[in-house]
């Protein structure tokens, strides 16, 4: 772990994380409190952020959809009434529908970019008045934003979104000395991913990973940490997969790992 004045921790930071109730949020969360930070978790009910009241460290809770404005007011509020700024916020919350262009409703197409791609920009639009110099937002995209997904249209669309979406506002914020940038996760065992526990189909995307295993949330968690943080300065924009190597191929052939696991 980063020490507090090597500039890589956010120690002293006032960090606002979305979807922090579980997976990668909750991963985040224990990351930023390990370091020092002044954390504000947000996620749908107090219920799912119960679990906070666990830590050695006064986590301020704010309960609501990302997709209303009214609860992303609120966690920009908590954040400046308590401690009288806005360091870095870390919208993560979304949701994974599946469907195919086909047969997915637009109700779920609806939903999805609902709470993925209007919870992000209103996510911004609270925080960036509230932010100065030195500021982050990160937010969290996925390989399914990079690269296409068959039976998953609405949350490729929204993760495309997302991605284009950090790197426009990156660029409309720059002069003001705040950062925006977006982590893309890959396979990672978190709830969206329970379902695949012991199937063929976990099996069969293991194989498709470069490193033969899905990541722990705390792996995504520590590049949301590290955007965030002062250690990053320079870098704004940006679309980082952490991913296990799955999009530095061209999915033609299987790997190594593949071939020994019975996948050609």
């Amino acid at each position: 772990m980063s020490s507090p004045t090597d500039g890589r921790s956010n120690h002293g930071r006032v960090v606002i994380v979305t979807g922090a109730g579980s997976g990668i949020g909750r991963a985040t969360v224990e990351m930023l409190v390990a370091e020092g930070s002044h954390v504000i978790a947000v996620d749908l009910d107090d219920a799912s952020l119960a679990w906070t009241q666990g830590l050695d460290s006064d986590v301020l809770r704010v309960p609501g959809s990302i997709a209303e404005e009214a609860t992303n007011r609120a966690m920009v509020a908590a954040a400046v009434e308590a401690h009288g700024r806005l360091d870095a916020v870390a919208l993560n919350a979304g949701i994974m529908v599946s469907g195919d262009i086909n047969r997915g409703t637009m109700e779920d197409f609806d939903r999805v970019m609902d709470v993925n791609v209007r919870g992000a920009v209103l996510g911004m639009k609270a925080s960036l008045p509230a932010m100065g110099d030195g500021g982050s937002i990160v937010v969290t995209g996925s390989v399914s934003g990079l690269r296409a997904d068959s039976g998953f249209f609405a949350y490729n669309a929204a993760k495309a979104a997302v991605v284009n979406l950090a790197r426009a506002a990156a660029l409309d914020v720059a002069h003001l000395g705040i950062r925006v940038n977006a982590v893309c996760p890959g396979p990672t065992r978190t709830g969206m991913m329970e379902a695949t526990d012991g199937t063929p189909i976990q099996t069969s995307m293991t194989a498709r990973v470069p490193l033969q295993r899905f990541a722990d949330p705390s792996e995504i968690a520590a590049a949301i940490c590290f955007l965030a943080s002062p250690g990053a300065s320079f870098i704004t924009g940006v679309a980082l997969p952490v991913d296990g190597g799955v999009t530095c191929g061209t999915a033609q052939w299987a790997t190594y790992g593949a071939r020994k696991a019975g996948f050609e």
